[in-house]
């Protein structure tokens, strides 16, 4: 594993040019490429009945030499490797084969036939509402990789989120925001367990970014609606992560750019290893040469530091420790939303800890997990004159365990218990809450045809601050339509604490509420997948603000009684197309998304399309190399319509803003600077120079208004990555 520290280039909303996290998803995109050729390898891969097999991985174990193959099956590329090396022929739905071959100064060809798999061929996968990122499952639709290269993503993973179907793009708030929820309704979820502070610390009217990088993963499931009763306390989403296990080599990495400087590596023993980096971030030489829409009084600048230790045991049983600690500072001048034309100083000091621990044990027939994680966050706030202050802290622990009596049953049961507080202070005032969460919840699997399954559970959770109890059914289920296609259904009850300002103010309302339905269908083959999926989501419980005005300032404090009265409901059909089939070195997804949704919720005087929601969405991206020039290039143009805005002299939230309209590019160049493996990367966002406008504030009397715009329009930026040692096949 190589693990990259996560650099904070631009705090407060600016398109966080992030020089740790893009470079490594763009020096593994090019990973095939490297190294002056000795021997070339060439053939073709068919299944046991002469077919020829396309897209099929052909690779040297522990090597960065590799390719697919074509449209006809066909394989060829070259190596430097010498002596001894292991030639491994992997593909979907086949048994991957190895075999040791000798490198020469000669082109070596091959016939190489796979058989089929008889645990994957065929059998059909439950997954409404969820889509799969990693490397491993059959309906994956990204890579981990995929997160880091992705243009206009910014290597986050909440950004390449934003570019599947169902998730809103995020100008203006911090967050995901997934088919009518609001970003308190999407949860992040690390080896099972909730972490409290997912994004970098929040400031009025920006968009941050999350505070992990993809290459801490082994995989991302993004659960737009439906998902598993193992989850609770979301009543829209869940971003599950898997954090990596054992590492395949020793590494050594350095990186630099004009706002951060980094080191990483790892150490692997027999049944141990070590891993850690260190990043120091200082955007000041950027904002030297950057035109932004506000003043950085204070340049953001910080230091950032992780560890993690694996350790085997026994023949099935895996032990994970993961460390993580970051400290930023900076300032900023924003417009005042009192006085228009005027800006105030915001300031921010962040300190924020979290470390988590698991265990695995897994045989044929059963699994044992337990996990549990902690963190512990300061936020100093400086809004003008006024200071401010957020604590808090989370222990979490998660106890599973699977039987598994037959590849048609499999049975899963398991508690989780979550503790944390909140504290906050703004000038002389002071508020705070502890709540204490459990859980109890059982799921099973049945298969009783290879293209039939169902996938019923259980859920109870209790809440010790609200005194409240409830029981959340789930059911999902999927039937094999065809050779590469089928139809998925999904359903469920999915509870929820309020928002933690009512929490703050001493409010024990009931848990929030929604219903999930959904329905798609999903044909995919090697290389290429097409998903369709429509849903219909109603809220009940929602939290309401009674006899109060509405007041747009999301830092208000509550005044007056509370309830659970609040309804919605969301709506839509998402669409996902993604190729990387059709033409050699190109790959390209489509997704498009439409909702309606309406909610009558916290300070709404009437029901209405929050501010938030955009009724269509879409997301083009494009990757392709050139072999020739050992360049990888990246675009990606995203659209949404208008959203709805408050404007005090109108119907409530009837205006919408413009189009949101983003053109993004990349480019990476391989080369070796002595012993150093080497990319040079560049990155340009919103080529267009396009105004985005996410938004409009109004003085209290409604005379005045001014718009809510990102800190920077466009933004360039430069840097290198080097490596001593080379990345394994593995990781990709």
């Amino acid at each position: 594993m190589h693990f990259i520290p996560t650099p904070i280039l631009f705090k407060f909303g600016m398109p966080l040019v992030i020089a740790g996290k893009i470079i490594l998803g763009l020096f593994l995109c090019l990973n095939q490429f490297s190294g002056f050729c000795q021997t070339t390898l060439e053939g073709t891969v068919m299944d046991r009945k002469g077919n020829t097999l396309i897209g099929a991985s052909v690779y040297l174990k522990n090597t960065l030499d590799g390719t697919s193959t074509d449209e006809n099956g066909k394989f060829e590329f070259s190596t430097t490797e010498t002596g001894s090396q292991t030639l491994v022929v992997s593909s979907i739905s086949y048994e991957t084969q190895e075999a040791v071959i000798q490198m020469g100064n000669s082109t070596l060809s091959f016939k190489i036939h796979l058989k089929d798999s008889p645990t994957v061929l065929g059998a059909v996968v439950v997954s409404a509402g969820t889509m799969e990122v990693n490397n491993e499952q059959e309906v994956a639709v990204l890579s981990t990789l995929d997160i880091l290269t992705t243009a206009g993503a910014g290597a986050d993973i909440a950004g390449a989120m934003r570019t599947l179907p169902g998730a809103q793009q995020a100008g203006a708030e911090t967050g995901l925001f997934v088919r009518g929820g609001d970003a308190s309704e999407a949860k992040f979820v690390i080896d099972g367990l909730t972490v409290q502070n997912p994004f970098e610390s929040d400031a009025p009217g920006v968009s941050q970014r999350s505070r992990f990088t993809p290459f801490q993963f082994k995989g991302v499931a993004f659960s737009s609606g439906g998902y598993s009763a193992r989850y609770g306390q979301a009543l829209s989403s869940i971003l599950e992560l898997n954090t990596l296990d054992f590492p395949d080599v020793s590494t050594i990495n350095l990186g630099f750019s004009f706002a951060n400087a980094s080191f990483s590596g790892s150490k692997l023993w027999d049944r141990t290893a070590l891993e850690g980096g260190v990043n120091y971030t200082n955007i000041s030489p950027f904002l030297k040469l950057a035109n932004t829409n506000y003043d950085f009084y204070e340049a953001p600048k910080g230091v950032d530091g992780n560890i993690r230790f694996v350790a085997k045991s026994g023949e099935k049983g895996l032990f994970k420790v993961m460390a993580l600690s970051s400290k930023i500072k900076g300032g900023i001048r924003l417009p005042d939303p009192f006085t228009p034309g005027a800006v105030i100083p915001f300031s921010t000091d962040n300190e924020n800890h979290y470390s988590n621990i698991s265990y695995r044990f897994l045989s044929e027939k059963w699994s044992f997990f337990s996990t549990a994680s902690g963190s512990y966050n300061i936020e100093k706030f400086g809004f003008g004159d006024i200071p401010s202050q957020n604590d808090d802290w989370r222990i979490n622990w998660r106890g599973e365990a699977g039987f598994y009596p037959s590849e048609k049953f499999r049975w899963l049961v398991g508690s989780e218990i979550q503790r944390y507080s909140l504290q906050n202070s703004y000038d002389v005032y002071k508020r705070a809450f502890d709540e204490t969460l459990t859980a109890l919840f059982v799921e099973g699997e049945w298969r009783p045809l290879n293209a039939f399954a169902i996938k019923p559970g259980l859920r109870y959770e209790g809440s010790q601050l609200l005194n409240k109890s409830a029981l959340a059914p789930r059911l999902s289920l999927a039937v094999r339509t065809g050779e590469k296609s089928q139809v998925s259904l999904a359903g469920g009850v999915f509870h929820q604490d309020p928002d933690d300002r009512y929490l703050l103010s001493g409010y024990t309302p009931d848990f929030t509420r929604s219903y999930h339905y959904l329905a798609n269908y999903q044909w995919s083959q090697p290389n290429q997948i097409f998903r369709i999926e429509g849903y219909y989501k109603v809220y009940d419980q929602l939290i309401r603000e009674l006899n109060v005005d509405y007041d747009p300032n999301p830092y208000r404090f509550v005044m007056g009684q509370v309830d659970n009265s609040g309804t919605g409901y969301a709506s839509g059909v998402d669409f996902f197309w993604r190729d990387r089939r059709s033409v050699k070195n190109l790959d390209y997804w489509i997704s498009y998304s439409y909702i309606d949704s309406e909610r009558s919720y916290a300070n709404y005087p009437i029901q209405a399309t929050p501010d938030f929601i955009a009724d269509h969405t879409l997301n083009l991206t494009t990757k392709y190399y050139i072999e020739k020039w050992k360049l990888n290039i990246n675009l990606s143009y995203a659209f949404a319509t208008g959203r709805p805005y408050y404007n005090p002299t109108e119907e409530f939230l009837s205006s919408s803003t413009p189009n949101y309209q983003n053109l993004a590019f990349t480019a990476a160049y391989l080369t070796n600077i002595g012993k150093w493996f080497t990319v040079f990367y560049a990155r340009l966002d919103n080529i267009a120079n396009r105004k985005n406008i996410f938004g409009y504030r109004y003085s209290p009397d409604g005379n005045f208004r001014y718009p809510i715009e990102p800190a920077i329009y466009r933004s360039i930026f430069l840097g290198v990555f080097m490596s001593l040692t080379q990345f394994s096949q593995d990781e990709l």
